[in-house]
């Protein structure tokens, strides 16, 4: 199986309208899933909740991307600590799961905080109502105290070590402003971190999904 649409279509026919999963006791009564997507950064995990979320919306199951990069700190506060990205120090989890619960268990509005990955800051909030299925976009969406309080299905991106570390520059580069020096420099560093923090989450995912050079999905 490959491509974006073919796993959206084995999600939704496998998946949701199977009803495979249960949802969780908290869940408030309009929710019945909330997925968790994670992976390493720059394999387009983004670009994959996006288009999921538009297939299903145009399936008329009422479905909510959550990108979960807001509740990062600020780049320079990373810095300062010394705290890589993967590091779930680097996320303030206590607003996190606070915003998750009131948007998960009790079905109320959120401001969702944004982050700009180019100035490394926050730039403002958006408006979100709950849907029928809730797209958690993240590195910290299969944290275990995020997975264990509210997914109740966790999707893994994954790759090669070169084609991550590969991808991870070009995106270091095009879409975050650094140099190459400066992409290639805590390269190592964030690699490390990843299979220190990050990897062992594919353990807990329903579904795996195998990401190529040209970013192309298949599972």
């Amino acid at each position: 199986m490959d491509k974006n649409s073919d796993i959206n279509k084995y999600i939704l026919q496998k998946c949701i309208k199977r009803n495979i999963v249960n949802k969780k006791e908290k869940y408030a009564p309009e929710i019945d899933f909330v997925f968790a997507v994670s992976g390493a950064a720059a394999l387009g995990k983004t670009a994959f909740c996006k288009n999921l979320e538009r297939y299903l919306n145009d399936r008329r199951i009422n479905t909510l991307h959550i990108p979960l990069d807001g509740f990062l700190l600020d780049r320079k506060t990373r810095q300062d600590r010394k705290l890589s990205g993967y590091n779930p120090e680097s996320t303030d989890m206590p607003l996190l799961i606070e915003t998750m619960k009131e948007l998960i268990y009790d079905a109320r509005e959120i401001n969702l905080p944004l982050y700009d990955h180019r100035t490394g800051k926050h730039s403002g909030f958006k408006l979100i109502c709950p849907g029928q299925v809730i797209i958690l976009d993240g590195i910290m969406s299969l944290h275990y105290e995020i997975r264990e309080r509210f997914t109740n299905f966790n999707i893994f991106l994954y790759s090669d070590d070169l084609v991550m570390r590969g991808l991870r520059l070009l995106v270091d580069m095009e879409e975050r402003g650094y140099s190459v020096f400066e992409a290639l420099s805590h390269s190592d560093e964030e690699f490390a971190s990843y299979n220190k923090w990050i990897y062992h989450q594919i353990f807990f995912a329903n579904l795996r999904i195998s990401v190529g050079k040209q970013r192309e999905l298949s599972v």
